[in-house]
């Protein structure tokens, strides 16, 4: 083992490299059977190591060689530098090197010097077999030794004169006296008999008694339970009390153990309540994933396959994006005559683009069309129903569902694609069924319509009649519309101040805040085409979803459209969340500002889906929101008044009329 100051020296040269140190173990392995063992500093050298080991087996260092894999390590390099095991030890191979000189003999490492000139290390190697170990591998353990040796007293002895060497008494060779320790759970007769002696006790000086009786009776008093009793200071009943003070302690542990309760209770629900989060923000993180997807998968369903009026609106506004992508960009990069070239190349892109969008939406149209007329037949030629006695239902067919039925029929035939012969079978029968329709007032010009087709089908070859057909079919599906019992009241009609079409009323848009009926619905769609309204239709549905949960009477959530939710959202919030700023028009939402208030266009505030849940949780708003927050916030309430200003005259009526009894969703009765 290397000293102090030699772990000094090793340190002080190890101060251009910054490594921990600390005492390693080198296993050196003269040869298979010989192994010694030895702690050195990791930042010791090589060569250092070798005067060590040559200093311990009386031989020349420069003929020692230290090997590891079968590579010899120079003397330069540090211990720190070789490889180790996976137990942290050094294993290395210790060699010497042939004399070339014959007259010398070449030394041999021999463990008794080694022994006889070292003391055992401190630190050992202890190799355990895998079948001595519990899970079946091997281990090598370093062991430190103790030294324990005493050091013996001076009892007696004598010194030699001549030697000076000092001997002492037998007793100081002896080791250390042998403590006696009780061993345990012992289960033998010594342990389980007890053996009694018998020791007579004598006291040092007579003791005499006083006591009454005979002469000739001998009292003996024994004092054996005697005991003494010491006078301390006195004290009260009060004070004993007092300095007892058991109240107090039994208090003192009920609190402590009241204070342990609580602190494992909320311990429990912090838990617990952390567990809540986790999985919270779990399902809303799936839940967004979810519903991102959603969006996507109908995004891209919508662009190739769209069938409904929402749809052609999502397909407008992509246009729409594109085109003030594009003129930002065009405004970007070129400037005179190329930027009008490249507005006028944008202006033919968008124009193909609107056109295939509305070839789609005729087809659509025209196939929807079809449809509802369709239903429109089975519906009034279905019988009349209606739950009688013991919820029996009872059908009652009268002629009018009849004649529609048998109408239909004719109509589906008339569509199809028929033959000339049969074609003119057709109509000549058609012809004849016309003559029990003279109530209607254009069946007159059906009688025209058909001699006119059945001329053409006979004195031509080839000729057009879809053109006939069509308009025959329009009137023929009038006819079958067409009551003779009801007397039909003549509809009101009005100018489209847009296209400067004379129309029905019903076919005008109806809006909360316009001032007249001016604009029929589709130049009104037109307007509109442009916006993404399933966005605001999502959130429309949110809030009259909440107002059903709140057993609202008021009917501003059932009024409103989509065109007023997009208003109120893109004018008065300009689109974003009023506290973090959130601009993704998916994620807002159109809260109750005073919750115990109904719901309208001035109580109302835009947040997210999360802020929106907050928020419904505050009792008093000021606690969270400051004045200015709240100014502003009733100014924006001030505009969505003005802005809706007529809104109250039309709720009025909603509610006084009971329509809002009918308000649902997909055909739901509240």
């Amino acid at each position: 083992m290397t000293s102090s100051k030699d772990c000094d020296s090793h340190l002080s040269g190890c101060e251009d490299e910054i490594v921990e140190f600390e005492n390693i173990t080198v296993k050196l392995s003269i040869s298979d059977a010989q192994v010694v063992a030895q702690i050195y500093p990791n930042c010791m050298t090589i060569e250092e190591v070798k005067k060590d080991i040559a200093r311990k087996f009386e031989v020349d260092p420069k003929l020692l060689i230290i090997c590891q894999c079968g590579k010899v390590l120079n003397d330069d390099s540090k211990l720190y530098d070789a490889e180790r095991n996976d137990y942290g030890i050094y294993e290395l191979t210790l060699g010497i090197n042939e004399i070339k000189d014959a007259k010398e003999n070449t030394p041999i490492l021999n463990l008794d010097i080694y022994y006889n000139k070292s003391r055992l290390p401190d630190f050992i190697t202890v190799h355990i077999p895998a079948e001595d170990t519990s899970d079946g591998n091997s281990k090598d353990i370093v062991v430190e030794i103790e030294n324990q040796a005493i050091t013996k007293p001076f009892i007696g002895g004598y010194r030699d004169k001549r030697t000076g060497i000092e001997y002492h008494d037998a007793f100081t060779l002896t080791g250390p006296n042998f403590q006696k320790f009780k061993i345990n759970d012992l289960a033998t007769r010594i342990t389980q008999t007890r053996e009694l002696k018998v020791k007579l006790n004598d006291t040092t000086a007579d003791q005499s008694t006083q006591s009454f009786g005979d002469a000739t009776n001998i009292i003996f008093v024994s004092a054996a339970t005697d005991f003494v009793i010491i006078p301390r200071k006195y004290q009260t009943y009060a004070q004993k009390i007092k300095r007892e003070d058991r109240l107090a302690k039994i208090v003192l542990i009920q609190k402590n153990f009241r204070r342990y309760l609580l602190w494992r209770y909320i311990k429990r629900c912090a838990a617990e309540y952390r567990s809540i989060v986790t999985d919270r923000l779990e399902v809303e993180r799936k839940f967004n994933e979810t519903e991102v997807k959603k969006r996507i998968y109908r995004e891209n369903a919508v662009k190739n396959f769209p069938h409904t009026k929402e749809d052609f609106g999502l397909l407008y506004a992509h246009v729409e994006k594109w085109k003030q992508a594009e003129m930002k960009r065009i405004a970007k990069m070129y400037s005179g005559a190329p930027r009008l070239a490249e507005v006028n190349i944008l202006l033919d892109k968008e124009i193909q683009l609107l056109n295939g969008i509305e070839r789609q939406r005729t087809v659509v149209r025209k196939a929807m069309k079809d449809f509802r007329e369709n239903q429109l037949l089975q519906k009034m030629g279905e019988p009349i129903k209606w739950i009688g006695y013991k919820d029996k239902v009872i059908e009652m067919d009268l002629i009018r569902t009849q004649r529609v039925r048998f109408l239909a029929e004719v109509l589906k035939d008339l569509k199809k694609d028929l033959p000339k012969e049969k074609r003119l079978s057709l109509l000549n029968s058609v012809d004849k069924l016309l003559e029990d329709e003279k109530d209607f007032p254009q069946v007159s010009e059906l009688h025209d319509l058909i001699d006119r087709e059945k001329n053409l089908l006979i004195f031509t070859k080839h000729c057009d009649v879809s053109i006939l057909r069509q308009r025959f079919l329009i009137i023929f599906l009038d006819l079958i519309k067409f009551n003779k019992e009801g007397k039909t009241a003549k509809a009101q009609k009005r100018m489209c101040d847009c296209c400067k079409q004379v129309k029905s009323i019903s076919e005008f848009a109806l809006r909360t805040r316009q001032n007249a009926v001016d604009t029929c619905q589709l130049c009104f769609s037109l307007k509109t085409a442009v916006a993404d309204n399933t966005v605001y239709k999502a959130i429309l549905r949110s809030i009259q979803r909440e107002e059903r949960k709140h057993r609202s009477l008021a009917s501003y959530a059932f009024i409103l459209q989509e065109d007023d939710v997009r208003f109120i959202v893109d004018k008065i919030w300009h689109r974003h969340s009023f506290l973090s700023k959130e601009n993704d028009i998916n994620y807002l939402r159109l809260p109750r500002w005073i919750k115990s208030d109904d719901w309208s266009p001035w109580n109302c505030i835009c947040l997210t889906e999360t802020e929106a849940r907050n928020h419904n949780t505050l009792k008093d708003l000021r606690t969270v929101y400051d004045e200015k927050m709240m100014l502003d916030i009733t100014n924006r309430h001030m505009l969505a008044k003005n802005a809706f200003k007529k809104l109250q005259d039309v709720e009025n009526d909603f509610v006084e009329s009971g329509q809002w009894w009918e308000v649902g969703i997909k055909n739901k009765v509240v």
